[in-house]
């Protein structure tokens, strides 16, 4: 009986204080990465919503190069789907058979410029005399 109460007191193991600590650090890392678990999946939303952005920004100068001879000076807007806006800014370049076309999407009325394409296009229907 005496070697069962000689023993060291590090051969016992852990007390109930220092596993309850352990368990308050591991809980307040947890709560840590949970947080930047959180972040991270509103940063990849607003990614996803930017490169919506961009695509619907592509095909908004494809399709207005393929409806529109030349793009009338001015400034226009309207809606591409849900929840995105698109402004249009047509202005005069030096050259007088092309113009430059700044399009902004809009789908975050806190940051109104973070799709914006700037593109220029030419008038392609100048007679052939004219272009020489």
């Amino acid at each position: 009986m005496r070697g069962v109460a000689s023993r060291k007191r590090s051969d016992r193991g852990f007390t109930l204080i220092e596993v309850l600590v352990a368990l308050a650090i591991v809980a307040y890392a947890l709560i840590g990465l949970l947080g930047l678990q959180n972040r991270n999946l509103g940063i990849i939303g607003r990614d996803q919503q930017m490169t919506r952005a961009t695509l619907l920004a592509r095909k908004f100068i494809a399709e207005m190069e393929v409806r529109e001879k030349f793009p009338e000076l001015g400034f226009s807007s309207g809606e591409l789907e849900e929840g995105y806006l698109w402004e249009r800014e047509v202005n005069e370049t030096p050259l007088p058979e092309v113009r430059e076309v700044r399009l902004r999407i809009i789908f975050d009325e806190a940051r109104p410029n973070a799709v914006e394409l700037l593109y220029y296009m030419r008038d392609r229907y100048i007679p052939e005399e004219v272009q020489q």
